[in-house]
């Protein structure tokens, strides 16, 4: 019996442009549906590497702080562009549209739109450090990492992209890394085809705000996908995360 659904992502996770994000993100209207209580752990911006993170440092808080037993708890996580990443500086705070969680804001976000607003890390990081199939082949050892953590602790767990992510010819090594994880966890039923995201289900369906978030309707839509999914109505043969 799941009890609490815990959900992290981006600004798709977390409801960039919505009017009442706590009540319209796809989280809160996927737990009205499934009649279960929400955390959302989204942070605009947030990548890959942040999604596991915060993940895994409030996963026994939550636990705790909601009376359950991580078994009757399902995960969602909707991965986000490769080309993010985080630091940590605990002299100054990154804040936007972060959640409010103990030394969040000491962790700075590394995305493309900082070296617009002149961040010399971002700069850095993208010309010295960045390499696509680097960051595919980093993305999923994390995600490896957190889906033993997760499973291990004996969570039901459920995996979707924000939208189309991945390169469409993923390195031998990305390859051989998606094999170790099991696709009919990920909403489409494969690990390395992030065509099957949220965006792409909405997409010219439904109206977008002025930075191309998807907006209420959107959300509500997608919810629903999902709540099939989980029940089951939307997987291969197996037993189902919900």
């Amino acid at each position: 019996m799941i009890k609490l659904i815990v959900a992290n992502g981006c600004s798709y996770t977390r409801g960039a442009e919505l009017d009442d994000p706590a009540a319209e993100a796809w989280p809160a209207v996927l737990g009205a549906r499934l009649r279960l209580p929400v955390v959302n752990l989204a942070s605009d911006g947030g990548s890959n590497r942040r999604i596991v993170r915060s993940t895994v440092e409030q996963l026994d808080r939550l636990r705790a702080e909601h009376g359950v037993e991580f078994s009757e708890m399902l995960v969602v996580l909707m991965w986000t562009g490769m080309a993010r990443n985080e630091y940590h500086d605990a002299t100054r705070a990154d804040r936007g549209n972060r959640p409010e969680l103990a030394g969040e804001t000491d962790w700075h976000r590394l995305g493309r739109w900082r070296i617009d607003e002149g961040d010399p890390a971002a700069e850095a990081y993208f010309r010295l450090l960045w390499d696509e199939d680097g960051a595919v082949s980093s993305f999923l050892v994390d995600w490896i990492g957190i889906d033993a953590f997760l499973r291990g602790h004996g969570a039901r767990v459920g995996y979707v992209y924000a939208w189309d992510v991945l390169p469409k010819r993923p390195s031998r090594q990305a390859k051989d890394l998606g094999r170790l994880l099991d696709g009919a966890r990920v909403y489409g039923g494969a690990v390395l085809a992030s065509r099957n995201s949220f965006y792409e289900a909405v997409h010219r369906r439904f109206e977008t705000g002025r930075l191309y978030h998807p907006l209420a309707r959107a959300h509500a839509h997608f919810a629903g996908e999902l709540a099939d999914w989980l029940r089951g109505g939307r997987r291969p043969a197996g037993e189902n995360i919900f």
